[in-house]
C-alpha cells in the first residue's frame, strides 16, 4: 500500500521531540481505587457510597480521549451526597489501567469489557445502572447502554464521540497506522511530543478555553506517562473493528440526556443535534459558555442538570 509523499513529510514533521519519561504506577492510586481483572488487564476504578444502605440509585462515568477517573472530580461529590453510588472507571490503556497495544478499542468491544467489569462488580445486585461518558467515553458510554438496555437505567452523554451506526473504522487509517514505518514515527511523535507536558496543556486548553493550571494539567499528564500509553493511543487508531452492530435509534426506548457545550471546538454541538434528529426522545441541554470540557469547568449547571435528570429517572 502506497500513501502520498505529503503524508510522509506530515508524520516527519511530528517528531519534534521535547523529551520523555516513564512513571511507575502506584499500587492504590487513590482511597477507593480498585482493580479487577478482565481478559486479563488490570482495569482501575474507584467506587463512592458502596455501602450506603438506601441508595438513590447506580452510576457509572466514563472519561474522554487521555482522560481518567480524575475528569470527573468536580462531580463526584454532588452525585454522593445525592444519595447515589458512583463508580468511575479507567478504561483500558488510560489512568491506572493496564496498557496493551493489541486490545481491540472499539466502542462496542469496551461496552463488552465494561459491563464484565460491572458484573463483578453487582455480584446478585440486578438493579440497573445510569451510565455517564464524556468525548470518547460518550460514544463508549452510548455502547454501554445499546449492548445492555435491560441492565441500563439511563444514559448521559457529554460532548460525546457518538454515532449512528457504529461503522466508525477508517480503513485507509488503519492501514497507514498499521504500517512498520509510520507507525514507528507516530509512535514517536505522540510519546515525544504529543504527550510532553507543554503540548498536552496547550490541548487542554483547547478544550477548557483557557489555559489550565500546573495542579489541573498534571492530574491529566502523570498517568499519561506511564509506560506503554503511547503504544495505546496508536492501537486506538489500528485496531478499532467494531465486534457488534449498534444502531442509535434504540436509545428510543431508554431515557437519554445529552449535554453539550455551545463552545466546543473539540466535538461541536452539531453532533449532538444530529443525534437529537436521529432520537426525537433525547433531551439535549447545552450550556451556552462552556467549551468541550462541561462537567469540569462549569460545574455546578453540570451537576444540577445530571441531578435532575437521574432524580426523574431513579424515583
Amino acid at each position: 500500500m502506497r500513501y502520498p509523499a505529503i503524508v510522509i513529510l506530515l508524520l516527519i514533521s511530528m517528531l519534534a521531540s521535547a523529551g520523555s519519561h516513564h512513571v511507575q504506577p502506584p499500587e492504590k492510586p487513590f482511597p477507593n481505587s480498585r482493580f479487577a481483572s478482565v481478559d486479563s488487564l488490570q482495569i482501575h476504578y474507584r467506587v463512592w457510597n458502596e455501602d450506603l444502605k438506601h441508595r438513590r440509585g447506580k452510576v457509572l462515568l466514563i472519561h474522554g480521549f487521555c482522560g481518567s477517573t480524575f475528569s470527573w472530580r468536580n462531580n463526584y461529590d454532588a452525585l454522593v451526597r445525592a444519595g447515589y453510588m458512583v463508580v468511575a472507571i479507567d478504561l483500558p490503556g488510560f489512568g491506572y489501567s493496564a496498557r496493551s497495544s493489541t486490545i481491540n478499542q472499539s466502542q462496542s468491544n469496551r461496552a463488552r469489557m465494561i459491563w464484565q467489569l460491572i458484573a463483578g462488580i453487582d455480584h446478585a445486585d440486578t438493579s440497573k445502572w445510569n451510565i455517564v461518558g464524556h468525548s470518547m467515553g460518550g460514544g463508549t458510554a452510548e455502547a454501554v447502554a445499546l449492548v445492555k438496555p435491560e441492565r441500563t437505567k439511563s444514559l448521559t452523554i457529554v460532548d460525546g464521540m457518538i454515532f449512528i451506526t457504529n461503522d466508525n473504522v477508517n480503513l485507509s487509517i488503519v492501514g497507514l497506522v498499521n504500517h512498520p514505518v509510520y507507525k514507528k514515527m507516530l509512535l514517536a511523535y505522540t510519546e515525544n511530543s504529543y504527550l510532553s507536558f507543554n503540548n498536552f496543556r496547550r490541548e487542554l486548553k483547547k478544550t477548557y478555553g483557557f489555559l489550565p493550571d500546573t495542579l489541573t494539567t498534571n492530574g491529566y499528564w502523570e498517568p499519561l506517562q506511564i509506560e506503554g500509553t503511547a503504544e495505546t493511543v496508536v492501537n486506538l487508531l489500528a485496531n478499532s473493528k467494531e465486534i457488534q452492530d449498534l444502531d442509535a435509534r434504540n436509545l428510543s426506548r431508554l431515557p437519554v440526556l445529552v449535554i453539550w457545550g455551545k463552545k466546543d471546538k473539540t466535538l461541536r454541538l452539531k453532533n449532538g443535534k444530529k443525534l437529537k434528529r436521529a432520537v426525537p426522545s433525547i433531551e439535549l441541554k447545552v450550556i451556552p459558555d462552556a467549551y468541550h470540557m462541561a462537567m469540569e469547568t462549569h460545574p455546578e449547571i453540570f451537576n444540577q442538570i445530571l441531578l435532575e435528570f437521574l432524580d426523574r429517572n431513579n424515583q
